[in-house]
Parts: C-alpha cells; sequence; structure tokens
C-alpha cells in the first residue's frame, strides 16, 4: 500500500491594512490530491477580484482542509511592548497551525525578509519532523500556497465586513491607500478623540492622522 503524505500552504493576508486582523491560514490536501488543486487555476489572492476569490473559495472548501489564526489590532499593538516583532507573531501563528494540521511538508510565503531563517524559525519551533520549503512569493508559485492566500483573504474580507457594520459604517479595505479608509479614521478621531478598537494603533498611518486633526484644530484657534 502507497504511503500518502500530507501537504500543507501557509499564507496570511492583512500584514499592512490599519484596520483589522491580520490572517493567517493554512491549507492541506493529501499529496494525491495536489493536482486537482493544481488544475483549478489559481493565482496569488491579490491578482484576484474579490468575486473571483470568493468563487475560488467556495470550491476549496469543498476539497482542501485548513486551520486559521487571526491576530487582533490589539494583539499586533501589543508586540510593541514586548519582545515580540510582527515576523515572529506571525512564525508563532504558522506553527500553531501547523501543529494542528501536522503536515509531512509546508510551502510557507516567508513573511521575513530572509526567508530561510523565516523557515528554521517554523521548523525549529513546531516539534516534529517536517518538511518546509520557505520562500518569498510562494503564493506565486505553488498552487497550496495560492489557495491558503485565498482563503485567508476571503475570511479576512468577511472580518472587515463586520466591522464596518459593527461602526455602522463603511470603513474600506482597512489598508492605508484605501481613501475610505483614512476618511473614516479621521472622522472617527474627531469625534470621539481616539482611534476606534478596530484599528492599529501602533500604525505609523494612525499616528500620522492623528498628528493631522491636532495640526487642524491648532490652526482653527489661531
Amino acid at each position: 500500500m502507497r504511503r500518502t503524505r500530507k501537504v500543507m500552504g501557509v499564507d496570511e493576508a492583512g500584514r499592512g491594512p490599519v484596520i483589522g486582523p491580520l490572517v493567517v491560514c493554512g491549507a492541506h490536501v493529501d499529496q494525491l490530491a495536489l493536482p486537482e488543486i493544481e488544475s483549478m487555476g489559481l493565482k496569488d489572492s491579490k491578482k484576484l477580484t474579490a468575486k473571483k476569490r470568493e468563487a475560488f473559495a467556495a470550491e476549496l472548501n469543498e476539497i482542501v482542509k485548513f486551520e486559521l489564526a487571526v491576530l487582533h489590532p490589539e494583539d499586533i499593538d501589543a508586540r510593541v511592548y514586548s519582545v515580540d516583532t510582527l515576523n515572529e507573531l506571525e512564525v508563532n501563528c504558522f506553527v500553531s497551525i501547523i501543529q494542528t494540521a501536522k503536515p509531512h511538508l509546508a510551502y510557507l510565503d516567508a513573511c521575513d525578509v530572509n526567508a530561510e531563517r523565516f523557515g528554521r524559525n517554523v521548523r525549529r519551533k513546531v516539534g516534529f519532523e517536517l518538511e518546509v520549503v520557505s520562500c518569498h512569493e510562494a503564493d506565486n508559485k505553488y498552487p497550496i500556497v495560492m489557495a491558503a492566500s485565498i482563503l485567508a483573504k476571503v475570511h479576512r474580507d468577511g472580518l472587515v465586513r463586520e466591522i464596518s457594520g459593527k461602526m455602522g459604517e463603511d470603513v474600506g479595505s482597512g489598508y492605508p491607500g484605501d481613501p475610505v479608509t483614512i476618511e473614516f479614521l479621521r472622522s472617527y478621531y474627531k469625534k470621539h478623540k481616539k482611534m476606534p478598537d478596530c484599528a492599529r494603533k501602533s500604525w505609523k498611518t494612525t499616528s500620522a492622522i492623528i498628528a493631522d486633526c491636532l495640526q487642524a484644530r491648532l490652526f482653527e484657534f489661531d
């Protein structure tokens, strides 16, 4: 009887946004199912429309199993007051997901500038024998990582929509380059004199918005 191996791809969505969580996803299948994944025509989630991502996610839900880890803004901000870096927080998320699924082989989309170091850090912490392929742009190279990328992005987008619903207005995509996001944060700060819980307060974007609002108030009194 042929021995099969479990293969996993791990990627994240939401490392850069000023609003909302960072989501890490590990998608895993038996290696015999890889050809089915490879035939789907997947791409890195950033190269797909929201509609196409959601369509792929629905298909993937029938084919792969996956684990999710969510780092909320308060988790990300807390690193400022600890010895951890954002890279180390991501390593821990990758490790947690891998430990749950226990694959034989894991393809990692490395967040560290040194991809090999990222892979070594993950492998060192998992606590069992694991073959690791860690590289930059793994979500452009390996369909199983593309699957993880899509599932992570779709889950994060859903969480951001929940934030908009909770706030009672559109917070945009959460990314610093989104004018809807920036206007929401500026308006919220002017009204409440603080940033909302959904914002990453340790981000430079947040500090810049606060500084701009305070500067504008000074001019109002000139």
